[in-house]
This record gives C-alpha cells, sequence and structure tokens, in this order.
C-alpha cells in the first residue's frame, strides 16, 4: 500500500485529483487524459510520474502506447469525497463518455472493415467468416488463447466479445504488428505474447479456451483449464 502521508499530499493537488477520479473508473492514455482534462501532453506525463512513483497508479504497455489505471483502490472512498469539492470533476465525467463512445466508435468502424476483408481476402470458400460469426454469436464472456495467431486477425474478431483474448505466436514481428493494430483500434482486452507454441506462455489453468493455429489455413479449438 502506498503512503497514506504521500497519498493525501497528492489527492491536495486539484489536477491529480482529477487524474485520479478518470482513473478509477476507466484504464486511459496520455492521449485520451489530454482530450479529456485539456491540459497538456507533458504536464500529464509529469502528474501520472509522480503518482506512479507515489504507488497509486501503475501501467502497462499496449502497443507502442501505454495505459494507466488507479492502483491503491482503498484511497476510492476518499477520492470521490474529495471530487465532490472540485466542480470540474462533473465535466469531466462527461468527457470521459465522450472519450470512451469515440473510441467503441473506432473499434466497432475496425471490425466492420476487419470482417469485410476477413471472409473475402484471407480464406477461399469464407471457411473462416463463417466460423466466426458463428463464434462472436455462440461465444458467452471467456478467457481465449489465440495460439500461432500471427498478428492476430482472428484474436481480433474474438475480441469483439471475449472477456480476453491473449495471442501467442512465435514471431516477434507478428507480435509486434498484432500489438500496434490493438493498440490502434483500443482492444485493450486483447494482449500479444511472443512464444513456443509447445510450451506457450499462459498460465496454467488461466484460460477457458484455446484455439491453435498451426498453419494459416487450419484451427481447432480446444478447451482448456477454467
Amino acid at each position: 500500500m502506498a503512503s497514506i502521508l504521500k497519498s493525501l499530499r497528492m489527492l491536495a493537488d486539484p489536477s491529480r485529483l482529477r487524474l485520479l477520479l478518470l482513473l478509477d473508473r476507466e484504464e486511459l492514455s496520455v492521449a485520451e487524459l489530454q482530450e479529456i482534462l485539456s491540459m497538456g501532453q507533458s504536464r500529464i506525463s509529469t502528474q501520472l510520474a509522480q503518482l506512479k512513483q507515489a504507488g497509486l497508479v501503475e501501467d502497462r504497455k499496449q502497443g507502442k502506447h501505454s495505459l494507466y489505471s488507479l492502483k491503491d483502490r482503498q484511497l476510492t472512498d476518499l477520492l470521490h469525497l474529495a471530487g465532490a469539492e472540485i466542480p470540474e470533476s462533473a465535466d469531466d465525467a462527461q468527457a470521459l463518455q465522450l472519450v470512451l463512445e469515440k473510441r467503441r466508435d473506432k473499434v466497432r468502424q475496425y471490425f466492420d472493415e476487419l470482417a469485410g476483408r476477413f471472409g473475402r481476402d484471407y480464406v477461399p470458400g469464407r471457411s473462416w467468416k463463417g466460423l466466426a460469426e458463428t463464434l462472436l454469436q455462440l461465444l458467452p464472456p471467456m478467457v481465449i488463447a489465440d495460439l500461432g495467431a500471427g498478428e492476430g486477425t482472428f484474436s481480433q474478431l474474438l475480441a469483439q466479445r471475449a472477456e480476453r483474448v491473449i495471442a501467442v505466436d512465435n514471431s516477434p514481428r507478428m507480435v509486434e504488428v498484432g500489438a500496434r493494430l490493438a493498440a490502434e483500434n483500443g482492444l485493450s482486452n486483447l494482449e500479444y505474447r511472443v512464444g513456443d507454441l509447445e510450451a506457450p506462455p499462459v498460465e496454467d489453468a488461466s484460460i477457458d479456451l484455446a484455439f491453435f493455429q498451426p498453419e494459416p489455413a487450419s484451427c481447432a479449438a480446444s478447451a482448456a483449464g477454467g
């Protein structure tokens, strides 16, 4: 847990408090925080660095970008009590909804384009298109591993409904391309990992379903430890 005194000092600054309130609601990038708060990139980055050093926020890489979220959840009640005293917090909440809607629109547009390419260009006979459309309708939210994912075209389609998708490939270049595409299109529930398919970098009993793609034109599904 972060130092209580250090945390209270951080909360005393209105701009840091506004950041924390937003990161308590949603995982956000620096660019999204800029749009919501109408602050400069350098100012936001400095504030985030201070909050991270204090143990209040954490970040994770998605492609070339970093996504930030609240780390110390014990402060949530105090955050919202303090936020009620800041007039800008209501406007921040509305701006957050606009940014999230923009993110969803971008994802929907990307999948519309992807689905069209998927059936037309990737596999003759559109067998992959039919499989993808069926799975997307039938699958409940679950954690899925796509083994031998390549750049992750199938993974990106699965991410529409899955709780989380782990795309694994032994090519660092493929993983780099896939991670960049996921980041550009706001797929925060899709993670790419470099690894050997005979010993994939997936923790035991951490997934519900696995798809194995030893060749581009083949795909077999198997149940995995839940």
